[in-house]
């Protein structure tokens, strides 16, 4: 399950809590070492096909949704799910988004907060967004996969924000034990 998944407003033992923003804004130079597309541990993303890790069937249960899109954008290598309209209702569209050199602690805040939590022992950083939400999940110290949710109200998107991280989770490589 996935641990982060309430609201940022309570600081009581095993809830989520916000995130410093001390370093998660700062920008990473050609320098840096977190340039590196692979961790110390030996963990990649370089080989993740972001169409690879999620499914039309996969997300069926949401909507009934085109054929992914692949996308590039800033910093990430994405795929982008975008629902079958006939109405006016309410569907989300759903993008995964490999991010090689970007930390989960890099994930920034769109000004609702984040929230820190994990997914079967991983990192995951939780941004809500004004009609949307984005989950990043950890691969290693130094890259991430991110899930995003869009088109519903902020609190719903988050619920299938992590409904579908559940699913793409256990197809990443494994989850650093540092």
């Amino acid at each position: 399950m996935l641990v982060l998944l309430t609201a940022c407003s309570s600081s009581e033992p095993g809830s989520a809590e916000l995130i410093s923003d001390t370093s998660a804004n700062q920008p990473q130079g050609p320098g840096s070492p977190s340039m590196s597309n692979q961790d110390a541990d030996g963990t990649t993303t370089s080989s993740l096909e972001p169409c690879t890790l999620l499914t039309k069937d996969d997300i069926s249960s949401f909507a009934t949704f085109e054929d992914p899109e692949e996308t590039a954008m800033g910093g990430a290598r994405g795929c982008d799910f975008y629902p079958v309209r006939t109405d006016a209702s309410d569907l989300p569209s759903i993008g995964v988004a490999v991010r090689d050199r970007q930390s989960v602690d890099n994930a920034n805040d769109e000004g609702l907060g984040t929230s820190t939590g994990e997914l079967n022992g991983r990192q995951v950083t939780q941004v809500p967004t004004r009609g949307g939400c984005i989950i990043a999940m950890a691969v290693g110290d130094r890259s991430r996969v991110d899930v995003t949710v869009t088109g519903l109200d902020t609190q719903v998107s988050c619920d299938v924000a992590g409904q579908v991280a559940e699913i793409i989770e256990p197809r990443l490589p494994a989850a650093s034990t540092t």
